[in-house]
């Protein structure tokens, strides 16, 4: 799908930057909201630098080519135009994170289920967002007949994972859908994450942010008057 649901951005790039990839593959790239995210939290928001080149590999496959405009290219290494599944039976090169963004429920039951077990053997994390239950009927879109739902996906079906995180979400309309990270092996994120994010929320730093904050805002009446 080109877009989609936004209630699950932050929880997404937490999850990202736990496992900190060096190589993504983005299956069903669509407007590219995760490649470009990816790029710019895990190789701008520690660094505090504008890279003058990437340095991790960030792949991406899309069936439908009228998605992919020049800016794309910007921030994927490379974009294959082909369906996810196919791409998967013949892939042979090796991921830390491939990410399925509302992909699988395009697919039949039976289709989605074989591309999951091909990305946990292609990569460390499987990374997949998905609408749960009946309520999320979609035809054709944007002049995209693959836009059309053909499956309907639940919690259990991720729970038979033995290794796994599954986050339920509300979209605007309150249907649930999931955030469902996977692998083969016990999830482990990079050892410095909790030291260099937790520095944020230390007594110090919130105090010291409170001040500034309450300084900004008696500029801000003092010059309204």
């Amino acid at each position: 799908m080109c877009t989609s649901n936004w209630q699950n951005i932050s929880y997404n790039i937490d999850l990202i930057r736990k496992i900190n990839p060096k190589s993504i593959l983005d299956l069903g790239v669509g407007f590219g909201r995760w490649g470009i995210l990816s790029r710019e939290f895990l190789e701008i928001w520690d660094n505090e630098k504008y890279p003058t080149r990437w340095e991790g590999v960030i792949d991406g496959v899309e069936i439908f080519s009228d998605y992919i405009k020049p800016y794309h290219y910007l921030f994927y290494n490379e974009i294959h135009f082909t369906d996810a599944l196919f791409f998967m039976r013949e892939n042979k090169k090796k991921y830390d994170l491939i990410i399925c963004g509302d992909i699988i429920e395009h697919m039949e039951k039976e289709d989605g289920l074989e591309l999951v077990s091909l990305c946990l053997k292609n990569a460390k994390y499987l990374l997949i967002n998905i609408p749960l239950g009946k309520n999320w009927v979609q035809t054709k879109k944007y002049d995209n007949i693959y836009e059309e739902h053909k499956s309907v996906w639940e919690k259990k079906d991720f729970k038979k994972y033995k290794h796994k995180k599954i986050k339920i979400f509300d979209d605007i309309w309150l249907r649930k859908f999931a955030v469902v990270l996977l692998s083969e092996n016990i999830l482990t994120y990079r050892k410095d994450f909790k030291t260099k994010y937790g520095k944020y929320f230390r007594i110090k730093n919130i105090l010291n942010n409170k001040l500034h904050l309450k300084i900004i805002t008696r500029y801000i009446e003092k010059i309204k008057k």
